[in-house]
């Protein structure tokens, strides 16, 4: 008699991890906590140790945990795309090794299979800050570590146009992609087989400098339904040396772009033309974004990119940085063949204007969450991810809130 073959995991929530054992041991333990069959834990590691290796030969004995060291040299780029090869799951959701999941993510996963979801975007409502992550204390942030923040949200899934997401983009100069209704594969869900159209496309599922901005902009290209929901699904963790951190520390130290680390182990790169060759966050977040709208032969977007717009914020949010960044202006307006003294009274204007209304209201929801007119619930004393992630079980549940109302809330 013929035996079925085993189902295929509904969810693969996948983790590239370097050396941040305690972090992603923290999340390994937080993530097989959740008592579903359906759900894959995949771990792809890249460390110089094999102290991670050792823990999880040693303690996890789960059928559903997938794990692979993989020895220097291999780029920051190969560890994400064979993280995401690793991966058996109808639907994929990839996470740092700082952070973590609501539980909640198995429902969700199971209401996109039956709604035939794409892509489920989620704008990340909560956030869990480490100890020691160095990070000073400001106006706008009143930093505490080992606490869990759980900002205002309404809970609605919205449906999202992805070739009005991304032209709105472009024209925004291809920066602050997490102001668009675009897919994320990094803190959201995506389906199989738009990773499969990416690989078949590109060979690759990431490329860039910038895995999530670039699987983000790949995936608009080939998805049929994306919906976005703010309900949160995910903890966005920040430790020493996480991606916000870095953000931060880049904005403090060389701007040469040859001193970038994301250039580590990559062999040859080819940099935007059109993006200023400065090492800043927004040219490493353009320069990912072209990359992949070029991988998908979508270079009639490129051509549309707002090259003043993105030099205007990358010296309004970047000291030193005002001479290279004009200079690489004009030389993408030639490029486009666009009149460089427009572009230069384009950019002045972009400078007096600011950043834009989505920037100036997510600035001022900050200011208002700070001073106790905007929701925000904070829990401090929690000392890893486990801790986290039942803190925020327990919030949303004494609330009244859950994925189960934020779905039958939603029409098609």
């Amino acid at each position: 008699m013929k035996q079925n073959s085993p189902a295929l995991p509904l969810l693969s929530i996948v983790i590239p991890t370097r050396n941040r054992v305690p972090y992603a041991i923290s999340a390994i333990q937080s993530i097989l906590e959740i008592p579903d069959p359906r759900l894959e834990l995949v771990v792809q590691d890249n460390s110089d140790s094999r102290d991670l290796e050792s823990y999880v030969h040693e303690n996890i004995k789960d059928n559903r945990f997938r794990y692979r060291y993989t020895p220097q040299p291999f780029s920051s780029i190969d560890n994400f795309n064979a993280a995401v090869e690793l991966a058996t799951g109808e639907y994929v959701c990839l996470i740092g090794d700082d952070d973590g999941v609501n539980p909640e993510i198995m429902e969700a996963a199971s209401w996109a299979k039956s709604k035939n979801v794409d892509a489920l975007a989620l704008r990340t409502a909560v956030s869990y800050l480490w100890q020691g992550t160095g990070v000073p204390s400001t106006l706008f942030t009143k930093l505490v570590g080992g606490s869990l923040s759980v900002y205002g949200f309404c809970g609605r899934i919205r449906n999202a146009d992805m070739e009005k997401e991304m032209r709105k983009l472009v024209r925004n100069g291809g920066s602050y992609y997490l102001d668009f209704n675009l897919p994320k594969l990094y803190h959201g869900l995506v389906h199989r087989r738009c990773l499969k159209a990416v690989h078949e496309k590109t060979g690759a599922y990431f490329g860039g400098l910038s895995p999530d901005i670039f699987a983000s902009l790949a995936i608009a290209c080939v998805a049929n339904r994306v919906v976005v929901t703010d309900y949160p699904l995910t903890i966005a963790g920040a430790c020493r040396g996480s991606g916000s951190v870095v953000e931060g520390a880049i904005k403090r130290h060389s701007k040469k772009l040859e001193d970038a680390p994301h250039f580590r182990d990559r062999g040859e790169y080819h940099w935007c033309e059109l993006v200023p060759r400065v090492y800043i966050p927004e040219t490493i977040w353009v320069d990912s974004g072209v990359a992949a709208l070029r991988a998908m032969g979508r270079e009639d977007l490129v051509r549309q990119l707002n090259l003043p717009k993105l030099a205007a914020y990358c010296v309004g949010a970047n000291r030193g940085v005002t001479r290279p960044v004009l200079r690489d202006l004009f030389t993408g307006m030639r490029i486009v063949r666009k009149n460089p003294a427009i572009g230069a009274i384009h950019f002045a204007w972009s400078l007096l204007t600011g950043p834009g209304a989505k920037f100036a209201r997510r600035v001022w929801n900050r200011f208002l969450m700070i001073i106790g007119t905007r929701g925000i619930y904070r829990i401090d004393g929690l000392a890893n991810m486990v801790e986290a992630s039942h803190a925020l079980t327990r919030y949303l549940k004494e609330n009244g809130q859950s994925f189960a109302d934020c779905a039958c809330r939603t029409t098609d």
